[in-house]
């Protein structure tokens, strides 16, 4: 080398002396030796914990993009906005919301991936993996302490002895209109599934405006059964926790001790909180974990985004929905419109 490591003068010009003493300089040497010694254990303590981070978030998104419908609701956003905020600390990652005016934009949004988490109903997340197979539930929310979930049953004037599907063979049924989720597509796919065509087991399929209307429409004698839907939880004397027989019972429409449950569909969860199904599993764990506390930990963020349902989150599974997903196989198609529309 030319000159000193450590010259005597400053080279820029300033015309100040810097001036460094030589014990200054053995002391730097001293500790540098001495935390280049420590480097190999600090790497053994530090590697293994990062190399496991890397393993366990490899895809782990910047951002998470969530799809809220409002419909008309103007103060949606401000609405929402704990919910977000609670979604932002359990992901440990910033959450952008997206305002959707409809549960079809919802669908078309998170299955083509500008979204990655929705809150849906069931036959929207039926929907939705019928278009792409590409979302999972994370939880579903419940009315009450009761599990949440609720079944379409079909309805019929109680008798001497329990009434079969069989004792209905050539009656008239009470159904909802064709868009009907309980009152139509759920009923009438899962009674095939069970081995009943409901279009040739009974003479006709009788529309009615709701299932109440179909309630009254068989205690009066227009038809011999009626669909309709119920929690099936808690009494049964006063027509359980929630659905048309509770309606009817606390409306104190008369003759509600004349009716009897002949067939049920297995349960259906009340919602679809889902996620994009690409999304790394670690996020996915994160988000159930910390929705299923969320009612307790923040009950204000969970009546943010289920304030009609304020009975807490449940986990669910894709074949918890099972019952909807029938409605968009092809299989019931042409039962379910059997006009081709």
């Amino acid at each position: 080398m030319t000159g000193p490591l450590f010259p005597g003068k400053a080279t820029g010009g300033q015309g100040k002396n810097l001036q460094v003493l030589p014990e200054t300089y053995v002391g730097f040497v001293t500790l540098l030796r001495k935390r280049l010694r420590l480097l190999p254990l600090i790497l053994l303590v530090l590697l293994p914990s990062l190399a496991a981070r890397a393993q366990e978030d490899p895809d782990m998104p910047d951002r998470l993009r969530l799809g809220v419908v409002v419909a008309a609701d103007e103060g949606a956003r401000d609405r929402v906005e704990p919910f977000r905020l609670a979604l932002e600390e359990i992901a440990d990652l910033p959450v952008d919301l997206f305002l959707l005016e409809t549960m079809g934009e919802a669908v078309e949004a998170i299955a083509s991936g500008r979204i990655d988490y929705a809150r849906l109903s069931p036959s929207a997340y039926a929907a939705t993996h019928g278009l792409c197979a590409c979302v999972e539930p994370l939880v579903t929310a419940g009315p009450d302490d009761f599990p949440a979930r609720f079944h379409a049953i079909l309805i019929a004037r109680r008798g001497p002895e329990k009434t079969t599907l069989a004792d209905l063979a050539g009656t008239r049924l009470a159904v909802g209109s064709r868009q009907a989720v309980t009152g139509y597509r759920v009923p009438l796919a899962n009674l095939a599934a069970d081995g009943i065509n409901a279009r040739t087991h009974f003479s006709t399929l009788v529309e009615v405006s709701d299932p109440v209307e179909g309630l009254k429409a068989l205690l009066d004698g227009r038809v011999q059964s009626a669909l309709a839907w119920s929690t099936l939880a808690g009494e049964a004397k006063t027509g359980y926790t929630a659905g048309t027989l509770n309606d009817y019972y606390v409306s104190g429409g008369p003759g509600f001790k004349d009716i009897e449950i002949v067939w049920r569909s297995p349960p259906i969860p009340y919602s679809a909180h889902t996620l994009r199904a690409d999304l790394p599993d670690t996020l996915k764990r994160r988000l159930r974990a910390g929705l299923m506390d969320l009612r307790r930990e923040a009950p204000d963020a969970y009546l943010a985004i289920e304030p009609d349902l304020p009975g807490g989150f449940e986990p669910v599974v894709h074949a918890d929905y099972r019952p909807v997903l029938r409605t968009y196989e092809d299989g019931f198609s042409a039962l379910l419109d059997p006009s081709g529309g």
